[in-house]
């Protein structure tokens, strides 16, 4: 048979290692911000946290220290600026002016600094179950808020609380808000961890407790007794029994074990979209995914691939053959095959210089004979 002929024959194409993270759900449907944006260029402009996490040994470790210095700017507590504040860079500029703020203003700072620098993360509001007419020691505060942050490590969402400074884990795997309301919904919170970080958590105390009262309706009876026991029964269990009704992106989530209600704090509540399919608020994000074709006829073999993903702020696609360096890609690259085993690793990287998880297949290969 003659080159010609033996060139029209299909080679063996063998894939013998494929690693292709899922892509889960619905990427698009929300809104991660701008990291280029005017308030966030002045955000990290003005404040250090950059400093914060620079010679982090891992990428969570990163986010841990991210959490401790959010922690750092200011204590829990009130303040008259509540209504004037908008982002991230509203709370810090008052908060070094001296004045406090709660669970919410933590979550928008953490999210506000990780979008500058590159890191995925989202709002996450939480409730206790017997949201609507709390007659225990919840009636003081049936909510709170927190961040969860894509992990490319872990291949997940975690929750991250920088009000508490502290995250959950399970078997030494941090955890998502859901997979800490399974636990607590099924009698299992004995087998999770908080781990908490320094600075500790305060109990707001003095002129804070009086802004609290003139400001804040339904705190008008507020006394140092009463926010430390308030504070108290809120941590008693870990603040896990918060965990029971999760609420991300417009979704809560509902299960036989736990019904919506329609009030909340003997107020309307409701009006989110109930869903108990994990995709609709557990997508993924940071995952290139390679399509791939082969071609034979004509020309060398050769796989042509081109390339979906699911990343927020992508710049660009980089590519590494048989392990050399990575180099950038468009949205089509001619992968030439050569005898025995072809390896092809892919990632994006946003706009940040973050890159996203790397992607795999190894592909054996073998010309055709006769």
């Amino acid at each position: 048979m003659d080159r010609e002929a033996k060139l029209k024959l299909p080679g063996e194409f063998d894939i013998i290692r494929c690693d292709i993270p899922d892509m889960v759900g619905d990427w698009t449907q929300f809104d991660y911000g701008e990291p280029h944006s005017e308030r966030i260029a002045q955000l990290r402009s003005e404040f250090d946290f950059e400093q914060a996490v620079q010679g982090a040994e891992s990428e969570f470790e990163a986010f841990l220290a991210l959490k401790r210095w959010v922690r750092s700017r200011w204590n829990h507590g009130w303040s008259q600026a509540f209504a004037t504040v908008k982002d991230g860079l509203d709370v810090l500029r008052a908060a070094a002016e001296g004045n406090q703020f709660c669970c919410g203003h933590y979550s928008m700072v953490f999210r506000d600094c990780a979008l500058a620098l590159g890191w995925v993360t989202r709002g996450v509001g939480l409730s206790v179950a017997d949201c609507g007419f709390p007659r225990d020691y919840r009636c003081g505060n049936v909510g709170h808020s927190v961040p969860e942050i894509w992990s490319n490590e872990l291949r997940k969402w975690v929750l991250l609380d920088p009000d508490l400074n502290a995250y959950y884990a399970r078997d030494g795997v941090p955890l998502s808000a859901l997979e800490i309301r399974d636990a607590w919904l099924s009698h299992e919170a004995d087998h999770v961890q908080m781990v908490q970080d320094q600075p500790e958590f305060v109990v707001p105390s003095g002129e804070h407790i009086a802004i609290a009262r003139e400001f804040t309706p339904g705190l008008e009876q507020f006394d140092e007794q009463r926010v430390h026991l308030n504070m108290a029964r809120f941590s008693r269990h870990r603040a896990m029994d918060y965990y029971a009704r999760v609420f991300i992106n417009g979704w809560e989530w509902v299960d036989e074990r736990l019904l919506p209600t329609f009030i909340r704090h003997y107020h309307p509540g409701g009006g989110n979209r109930w869903t108990s399919h994990l995709p609709d608020m557990y997508w993924s994000v940071n995952v290139v995914r390679p399509i791939m074709r082969a071609a034979f006829i004509d020309e060398p073999a050769k796989l042509t691939v081109t390339f979906d993903h699911c990343m927020p702020w992508l710049d660009h696609i980089e590519l590494s053959i048989d392990g050399a360096d990575w180099q950038a890609v468009g949205e089509s690259f001619d992968w030439p095959m050569r005898e025995g085993v072809n390896v092809l690793e892919c990632r994006g990287v946003n706009v940040q210089g973050r890159a996203g998880i790397v992607s795999c297949v190894d592909v054996a290969y073998a010309s055709p004979t006769w």
